[in-house]
């Protein structure tokens, strides 16, 4: 079974620089290999396999125009191809939209399949050495991988990916209800009470702070150094927002999985629900977000989520 750890990385100035080359470089490889499978499909009405992608990376990092590929560890390289893959094969099995071209203006990510350990305080890396990190608990299984990823607002976070035993004993719990909602976000009723917990609208919260650093914004010059800086501080505010939503819902879930084994839920269309006149109140509340966490945890006690169709006719049979 895999678990996985998201730690807080703090780079020198180094390793930033690689860092920086490392997503470029990985980066230019997505682009430019999508490029290449989008040309030969309109041609010729077939794709690019990975073996033929990692082919054709040999020889490309043989031109003199493409040297600065070698600074980087080939199996980040790869990597990318491979998760180039498997985004051509999300899309035709309509699991996921087209493959969009990169922007170094946005989320940047890395991943090292090999060669990663826990060294201390630090987390080793491939071509990086001993990066200072802040890690929660002690890893001692097996490290399958780690990706490396950089916020608009200039941090740097590692997801570690570890084997675990899959022997966490099953215990004995309630079985509950939930029913999710705009006035109380979730109502909890296990047969003979209930319980309700309201929405904390981070969004809402947050809406002056943001409002006042976007009108900031806007005054900015385009292409200036101020404008850069200011894009920076709404970028802050949209990460608290981001923050203050997970840190609610992982502790929620976290509270309903440890008191249920079993929990329903209704399915609901958040999409749907989104195109309304309640969508920003909606996207707020972190519906899906909700589901996913109680479905990811309560795998790992043991228990199980239970999603009921949202045309079951349950009104109908109980009031």
């Amino acid at each position: 079974m895999l678990d996985s750890l998201k730690v807080r990385l703090y780079p020198n100035k180094e390793q930033q620089t690689a860092l920086a080359k490392s997503f470029g470089c990985c980066r230019f490889v997505w682009n430019y290999y999508l490029e290449k499978a989008n040309n030969q499909y309109k041609e010729t009405g077939k794709g690019l396999s990975y073996c033929d992608m990692a082919k054709d990376l040999t020889q490309l990092k043989k031109q003199p125009d493409y040297l600065f590929l070698k600074e980087v560890t080939a199996a980040a390289l790869q990597q990318s191809l491979k998760n180039l893959e498997s985004a051509f094969k999300n899309f035709f099995q309509k699991r996921a939209r087209f493959p969009q071209f990169k922007s170094q203006h946005k989320k940047q990510s890395i991943r090292y399949p090999e060669s990663c350990s826990i060294k201390g305080n630090g987390l080793k890396l491939p071509k990086l050495g001993i990066v200072k990190a802040r890690i929660p608990k002690a890893i001692s299984s097996k490290i399958k991988s780690v990706t490396v990823s950089k916020t608009s607002t200039d941090q740097y976070f590692a997801a570690i990916l570890f084997e675990v035993d899959d022997s966490n004993a099953n215990k004995t719990r309630k079985i509950s209800g939930i029913d999710l909602g705009l006035t109380n976000l979730v109502t909890v009723f296990d047969g003979e009470t209930y319980s309700k917990v309201d929405p904390i609208k981070p969004t809402r919260k947050y809406a002056k702070r943001l409002k006042r650093r976007q009108q900031a914004l806007s005054r900015k010059v385009k292409g200036s150094n101020n404008r850069k800086k200011q894009v920076k501080r709404v970028a802050k505010v949209h990460e608290k927002i981001a923050n203050t939503r997970l840190d609610f819902l992982h502790k929620l879930s976290r509270k309903l999985v440890d008191e249920n084994q079993i929990i329903v839920v209704e399915n609901l269309c958040v999409k749907g629900l989104a195109r309304t006149k309640l969508a920003k109140s909606v996207l707020d509340a972190g519906f899906g977000m909700l589901i996913n966490f109680l479905g990811y945890k309560l795998e790992r006690e043991g228990g199980k989520l239970i999603e009921v169709d949202r045309f079951f006719p349950s009104t109908k049979l109980c009031h």
